[in-house]
């Protein structure tokens, strides 16, 4: 069984949260090395979704630091519109997904990044309940890598799970987790016909009642959100002709900087676990046959998809929730609508509390609703994360990013957004670097020094009194840009 040379931070998970979390290790001066399942970096981020809550509802930058350059690099590509204030959740930014993998690589070579793709974490290497390596897995065998310290960015806690970490399974009670999604792109749609028909049936447009907000007119979709979930009417028809099967109530469509291509969020799977293997198989399947019906109902029936075709889908399933890792302290709802700040914050989340019907008849937030439904509640001012939600509260020498850090089912419904993971793999590679530097563990290195570091990178961790937490608030938000 070979062995590879010790690295200082081994990153395991290149989406959103690893990608940013190796770059700032890296930059943080730790050997930093990139260990992913696939021969790519984004993860969903590269489906072509939206970026929401980059902003809060008030306005506050909630993500600064390598996750602003990013979309900053983006921008200056013109693969990228700028951060827009949204009436439901607070703010969205939209990228080219090819474009986005680009600039992360891009960043990631530029910090010395090392990669090692298709390659899986199979198993942790602990020695008196501390993380000294990892056990991997690829086409040359199983491998062994010695590592000072592992940010875990697998999106399910895979590492600290194996390691010995406790964790809570979706919402805990019962185990039960949001449903999966196949997100997939249409392209050749005539966004214009699309948008008059909105504006000739506004109906198209009502919200749901459990979403915060005043509702959205077609010219608020067509120059300022994008995203939108519509069609309730046209969805309704449909199901009532056994032509659409899929349990949703509304199409999420999703424009972006391309002309003429469109994001589908619109597939659905309940009581998939995505920790076993079996339920993702079959998520798989279900949700490619979903993704053929969706796309049929819109060129049936939606104006502006008659001459649509598919364009491309999400190379992995959408699993929006598996392992919460409990940390030192667990992320509450409260904490997240009130906008909570801790002494040892060191990112701060501003994605809605965004929470698919478990199945149907499920209560949500205190509410019992049908099936095929979302709440959402905006978050009115984005929120601190503490350094003791990043780091299991048994097990050391590894730092969670991601999903699956300490937080409540309702707390995670926000967590889990993208720009959210972002500012958690900023601060978790920074940790891990810095444990590194200091010589001890992830969870004894100085909160102080965290701060430093990450102010020193531009990250958002706290707002002065009244005002914005970076220049770039809601009085730099830009005009939309077209590749």
């Amino acid at each position: 069984m070979r062995t590879r040379a010790e690295a200082d931070v081994v990153v395991c998970g290149g989406g959103t949260a690893g990608a940013i979390a190796a770059i700032a290790a890296a930059r943080t001066g730790a050997r930093t090395l990139l260990v992913d399942q696939y021969g790519r970096v984004g993860g969903m981020a590269s489906t072509g979704m939206s970026f929401l809550g980059v902003s809060d509802a008030g306005g506050r930058r909630a993500l600064g630091g390598i996750g602003a350059e990013m979309f900053e690099r983006l921008q200056t590509l013109g693969a990228a519109f700028a951060d827009r204030p949204d009436k439901q959740v607070g703010s969205v930014t939209v990228a080219d997904p090819l474009a986005l993998q680009h600039v992360l690589l891009t960043m990631l070579v530029e910090a010395g990044v090392r990669f090692l793709l298709h390659t899986v974490c199979a198993d942790a290497l602990v020695e008196e309940r501390r993380v000294r390596g990892l056990v991997l897995a690829n086409k040359a065998g199983i491998e062994l890598l010695p590592a000072r310290a592992i940010v875990d960015a697998t999106g399910d806690g895979d590492v600290a799970a194996r390691a010995g970490a406790r964790f809570v399974l979706g919402r805990g009670r019962d185990g039960v987790m949001q449903p999966a999604t196949r997100i997939f792109r249409v392209a050749g749609v005539d966004i214009e016909t699309m948008f008059a028909y909105l504006r000739a049936h506004p109906e198209e447009m009502d919200l749901p009642e459990r979403w915060d907000g005043s509702g959205y007119t077609a010219e608020d979709l067509r120059t300022t959100s994008v995203v939108m979930d519509a069609f309730p009417s046209l969805v309704a028809r449909s199901r009532a002709a056994g032509e659409l099967t899929v349990p949703r109530d509304r199409i999420g469509v999703e424009t972006g900087p391309v002309p003429g291509v469109v994001t589908i969020n619109a597939t659905r799977v309940h009581g998939v676990d995505g920790t076993d293997p079996d339920a993702v198989s079959r998520a798989e399947i279900e949700t490619q046959r979903q993704m053929f019906e969706v796309f049929w109902f819109l060129r049936r029936r939606v104006p502006g998809f008659e001459r649509a075709w598919l364009l491309d889908s999400a190379y992995q399933l959408g699993v929006r929730e598996t392992r919460h890792i409990l940390g030192g302290y667990t992320l509450t709802l409260d904490d997240v609508l009130s906008g909570r700040d801790f002494p040892d914050t060191v990112a701060r989340g501003a994605y809605p509390v965004d929470l698919h019907d478990v199945h149907a008849g499920a209560e949500v937030l205190g509410t019992t609703v049908g099936g095929g439904g979302v709440t959402l509640r905006r978050i009115e001012r984005a929120y601190g994360i503490p350094f003791r939600c990043l780091v299991p509260a048994e097990i050391d020498g590894v730092v969670v990013a991601g999903r699956a850090i300490s937080a409540s089912h309702e707390a995670a419904g926000s967590v889990r957004g993208q720009a959210v993971c972002m500012a958690t793999g900023h601060a978790a590679g920074t940790i891990a670097a810095l444990s590194c530097r200091e010589g001890v563990a992830p969870r004894r290195v100085d909160i102080a020094a965290v701060h430093h570091a990450l102010t020193e990178q531009r990250a958002v961790l706290f707002y002065e009194p009244g005002g914005p937490a970076s220049p770039q608030g809601a009085a730099s938000l830009g005009s939309p840009t077209a590749l």
